[in-house]
């Protein structure tokens, strides 16, 4: 926090070559916190937490360790996770927020490299210093210029300000989500009217009917329809449309409509506003399904999401 109480987060990139320089700069990182009565969260794999427990000895009694696997799972839900640390610790009067965030990068990294550049935007308003270490030797080099690209803050052997941050937007709009794949035709081509209710009754009674999910991932499903569909009424175009596939691991669904605009790069990643009611579709949606991706394209926007069968 500055001087005057002005709210000011920080987001920052830790790029290191030895689990020496790993340790001590954390160590001292979280130390600092720690004696001046901050708060301090660390969300790392099992061996990067042992060798920062082992650091701290003692004091790591009054850090939250977070476990990795658990903790990103989606970028979304990870946000909302980070700001309610944020908010919690500001209402229990801590003076300041120290986060360690270490992605266990696997599989697809594009989601997790969006996230990095939304939460620039969407935890910008509340008070806290994220620090994401990133392991030279272990990593791509695409993830590293990456790293580089989403962070405001750099540490390289010394901090700096970071010349090579891009703002969101332009990251985002670089670096789209891949849609889920799906092959064959859809088992549901229908148009999306004036009102999502007709919408809700035929994907709810087809995928109980036909058991495409678990009866409480049908209901995620659902709603997830009625947000996105909702969204196309309000903002699409006049030609909407909506096409469900089965695959082996997924219900997955697309909605499309001719509308000129898209949402905006960072749509389904800002925080609600407390207290705000309505606006909230897009961040539901990214905080209950296991994928969404939206693209436009030959004149169409394109929203398809995903909900695992298990």
């Amino acid at each position: 926090m500055l001087g005057g109480g002005e709210v000011v987060f920080t987001h920052s990139a830790f790029l290191y070559d030895t689990d020496d320089a790993y340790v001590s700069l954390l160590s001292g990182f979280v130390n600092e916190g720690l004696e001046r009565g901050e708060t301090v969260a660390v969300a790392a794999a099992p061996d990067r937490v042992s060798l920062l427990r082992d650091a701290l000895d003692g004091e790591s009694r009054s850090v939250s360790f977070l476990p990795a696997d658990e903790w990103y799972v989606r970028p979304a839900r990870t946000i909302a996770g980070w700001a309610q640390i944020l908010r919690t610790a500001a209402a229990d009067g801590s003076p300041f927020v120290r986060l360690v965030g270490q992605i266990p990068y696997a599989g697809p990294y594009a989601p997790w490299l969006r996230f990095e550049a939304a939460l620039n935007r969407s935890l910008a308003e509340l008070d806290g210093h994220l620090l994401c270490p990133y392991d030279r030797k272990g990593l791509p080099d695409s993830l590293l210029r990456a790293a580089v690209r989403t962070h405001p803050r750099l540490h390289d052997g010394d901090w700096c300000d970071n010349a090579g941050y891009e703002k969101p937007e332009e990251f985002l709009a670089a670096t789209p989500e891949a849609p889920w794949p799906v092959s064959g035709e859809p088992v549901v081509v229908v148009p999306v009217e004036k009102s999502v209710a007709g919408l809700r009754a035929l994907v709810r009674d087809r995928a109980t009917a036909e058991a495409w999910l678990p009866a409480d991932r049908v209901e995620i499903l659902v709603l997830a329809v009625s947000e996105i569909g909702t969204n196309s009424i309000r903002h699409g175009g006049a030609d909407r449309e909506l096409r469900v596939w089965l695959t082996a691991d997924a219900v997955v669904t697309e909605v499309t409509d001719d509308g000129t605009t898209g949402p905006s790069p960072l749509a389904g990643y800002l925080l609600p506003r407390q207290g705000e009611i309505g606006g909230m579709g897009l961040w539901l949606v990214q905080q209950l399904c296991d994928a969404l991706s939206i693209r436009q394209h030959g004149g169409l926007t394109r929203v398809r999401f995903a909900v695992r069968r298990g």
